[in-house]
């Protein structure tokens, strides 16, 4: 393979020498590999990087590579095997005369140039290897990507058992350390996820939510008694999920399944929209103390006053905006949207009603208890009369009241 000059930058990050880069997609297809290609059968001691094991991703990314406009990628980390690249500092002039090399710190005088690559060595993927099988799919596809370049960090790799010992450790900070994406930031930034384009549309345009109604610094599951939001953030973008994926839509479609990686076009957001807030505004309608409550000007003491101790009501609640959602979604399956809300019409509102005392319902110190969520959207199906009282619905009910199966009893179904 000929030899290559790619414009880079030199860098020293604790003990490691390493270069920052630019390589063309074409360049990177051909020219880099995996890990595991290199040391075939390898001895336990000698691996560095994991399989490839999710050809998913792969097609993922090289569905978003040759689909999305305004593609982006991070740097690959490269590890160089064999022969080391030649570094080639230039010498730095100023179109501005004003400026000289003198004026740089000498330390940096040399860290600007060409790195060169002279065929021999061999390239593999250190960290970004599900996005390098997404780079050679889509360069088979459609060549005019190649031109394209992206950013590049080459770490130069000893083949000895030190380095290798040195070059795992390497992957290993890459790969461990890293923090996935936190919800917060999916639901402020991320423009290809389905349900946070909603629900900022929605906190940002619906006035029974974009008022201060949904609590935009609160991502926690439940809400204190005396807050004045209806719901958190965090709370209303899983259930803007749940009705996105389940009830308005099919998250085990090919269209939202592509939609996790690549950004839905505008008009089909735009109908999922609509309709995600025509759920949510039937949801609060099933609540008419609610539904004034969220369209008063004051909506504050209106909302707390559906906390009190007294007067505790279901959807007043982040956990019963949940259970009620997926009590819905689950009617939906058997049902249409209408019949399932009017089916749903039958569940109790007050938290002292069955089956919410004590499942989900402290009465004593008005709060919520949120790990029985699940259990009562069962409890609620079968006392609506759409499940039927199988095995395992009685042992976790027995088990929620601390009985034994044969002396459980569910709760009575709804007239």
């Amino acid at each position: 393979m000929s030899g290559v000059f790619l414009p880079a930058l030199q860098g020293r990050f604790g003990d490691w020498i390493y270069y920052a880069s630019l390589m063309k997609l074409s360049d990177i297809s051909t020219r880099v590999t995996y890990a595991s290609e290199i040391y075939k059968n390898p001895k336990l001691g000698q691996m560095i990087q994991r399989a490839l094991d999710d050809k998913k991703r792969a097609a993922d990314i090289d569905t978003y590579l040759r689909k999305t406009d305004d593609r982006f990628f991070n740097s690959l980390v490269l590890g160089v095997h064999g022969a080391m690249p030649q570094w080639h500092p230039f010498d730095i002039t100023f179109a501005d005369k004003s400026h000289s090399p003198s004026n740089l710190p000498a330390s940096d005088r040399d860290m600007v140039g060409y790195l060169e690559l002279s065929g021999g060595e061999t390239l593999f993927a250190l960290d970004g290897q599900h996005r390098l099988a997404g780079i050679k799919r889509a360069i088979r596809k459609d060549a005019d990507l190649g031109d394209e370049r992206i950013s590049i960090l080459f770490v130069p790799h000893v083949d000895t058992p030190a380095g290798i010992r040195r070059t795992r450790s390497l992957f290993v900070a890459i790969n461990k350390k890293a923090v996935p994406v936190a919800k917060r930031d999916i639901i402020a930034l991320d423009e290809v996820d389905l349900a946070a384009i909603i629900v900022r549309q929605i906190v940002d345009e619906a006035s029974m939510f974009a008022r201060g109604q949904v609590d935009l610094e609160r991502f926690t599951a439940s809400i204190p008694a005396g807050a004045e939001a209806l719901t958190t953030i965090g709370n209303f973008y899983d259930v803007v999920k749940i009705v996105v994926g389940d009830i308005v839509g099919n998250k085990k479609s090919a269209e939202q399944i592509q939609g996790t990686r690549i950004r839905l076009p505008e008009a089909r957001i735009k109908q999922f929209t609509v309709l995600t807030r025509s759920y949510l505004e039937k949801l609060v309608a099933l609540d008419p103390e609610l539904l004034a409550a969220l369209s008063a000007k004051d909506y504050g003491p209106k909302v707390m006053a559906g906390r009190a101790q007294d007067h505790s009501r279901l959807l007043f609640r982040p956990i019963g905006l949940t259970i009620m959602t997926k009590v819905i979604a689950a009617l939906n399956t058997k049902h249409s949207l209408d019949k399932a809300f009017s089916i749903a019409k039958r569940v109790p509102l007050n938290l002292s009603d069955a089956p919410f005392a004590e499942m989900i319902w402290d009465p004593k110190r008005n709060r919520m208890i949120t790990s029985n969520a699940q259990l009562c959207v069962s409890l609620l199906l079968y006392m609506l009369g759409e499940a039927q009282s199988d095995p395992q619905l009685r042992t976790r009910y027995a088990k929620f009241r601390g009985v034994t199966v044969d002396k459980v009893r569910l709760p009575s179904k709804f007239k």
